[in-house]
């Protein structure tokens, strides 16, 4: 394989919407010392930037309210604030996903639809829409919860290579149905998984048919114990439910890999309409419960001793982010801290893994 191939799709990916050098640029417009744009070309991975974008979409807010649950796009004006003289706007159409945000939240997780966006780049067309985390509601809590599910994805890409990437998000939305009325909340967009897959030159599996079995031992665990360690039990690989599957290079015989995403069950984002599945017996989603495969010790002690190396890189992630409030990186980390300090005595740690195990 080339290795130069998935460098190649993921920077093109946002080739003609989103980033930032300076370029060739084209249906250019003078407007109060800004420019306005519609097509740039560039070589940034948006991905690979750390910076949060600064996005503003125009819609009908309650017609979109109101649609949230027929699972058709509606049109929203889209425009990115690259830097202060030089601004993307484009059409595009977005529609709500996500079963429990769409019913609980005033403003839903939603696919933004690139498909139609008049992007003329033959490298885009496996590429029609991409996944955006949303505030769901006006009071500042579910504005920390954004953060700390953010924070989680970013916690497993220190864990594992073969993760989701995300991009933190300074979203304003214009209401047309208010008169234009002006709201801001912070946002992340979740690397589409025909990128993923791409760019770890693995396969997409659409199987519905696959168990705890199908799965990579290895990669299994370590996904598992991630998820006790986020306080995680709102996952499952039969069902498919939060887990992406891929086919990494050599899968065959050798299994799949699962890759974890939608952390807002977690207890490490605590929200406040959370709760366990009843079947678990837990009165909380801080409380932790493993639900991955039984194994010796062995497999669990590697998998154990993984995820130790990698604490003080979570916790300096953590402690560097500025978007969240010195308060609540403290209860963040001091429930991590719980995790790594059983971690720390593995034989307690497997002795709690092997109580509620899968076997």
């Amino acid at each position: 394989m080339d290795d130069t191939k998935p460098i190649r799709f993921a920077s093109r990916l946002m080739l003609m919407l989103f980033l930032i050098l300076p370029v060739p640029l084209f249906a250019q417009e003078e407007a109060r010392g800004v420019r306005m744009v519609d097509t740039i070309d560039t070589s940034i991975d948006i991905f690979e930037e750390t910076t949060p974008m600064h996005i503003t979409l125009t819609l009908d807010v309650k017609r979109y309210q109101r649609e949230k649950f027929k699972g058709e796009y509606m049109p929203v004006h889209f425009l990115y604030e690259i830097n202060d003289t030089l601004h993307l706007e484009k059409d595009m159409r977005l529609k709500a996903r996500g079963k429990f945000r769409r019913s609980h939240c005033s403003l839903a997780p939603f696919w933004l639809n690139i498909r139609k966006a008049d992007v003329m780049n033959k490298n885009l067309q496996d590429i029609k829409r991409i996944k955006i985390v949303t505030h769901c509601n006006g009071s500042r809590a579910y504005d920390v919860y954004v953060l700390k599910e953010f924070l989680a994805y970013k916690i497993y890409n220190i864990l594992s290579p073969v993760s989701f990437r995300v991009r933190l998000i300074r979203m304003t939305y214009v209401d047309t149905g208010r008169k234009n009325r002006r709201t801001e909340g912070w946002a992340f967009m979740i690397e589409p998984e025909e990128m993923l897959a791409e760019r770890l030159g693995s396969v997409a599996i659409k199987n519905d048919k696959l168990v705890l079995a199908s799965m990579r031992p290895a990669d299994m665990d370590l996904v598992a114990l991630f998820q006790y360690m986020i306080g995680n039990a709102d996952y499952s690989v039969a069902e498919r439910h939060n887990l992406k599957i891929l086919g990494m290079p050599g899968f065959g015989a050798e299994g799949f890999t699962p890759v974890p995403y939608d952390f807002d069950y977690t207890g490490i984002v605590d929200a406040q309409y959370a709760v366990p599945g009843e079947n678990l017996g837990i009165s909380s989603v801080r409380d932790r419960y493993f639900l991955g495969p039984c194994r010796g010790d062995e497999a669990f002690t590697a998998a154990i001793e993984h995820i130790n190396g990698k604490r003080e890189d979570i916790f300096r992630l953590i402690n560097n982010f500025e978007h969240l409030e010195h308060k609540n990186k403290r209860v963040l980390i001091s429930y991590l801290e719980e995790y790594f300090s059983l971690s720390s005595r593995p034989v307690l740690l497997i002795k709690d893994l092997k109580k509620t195990c899968r076997k």
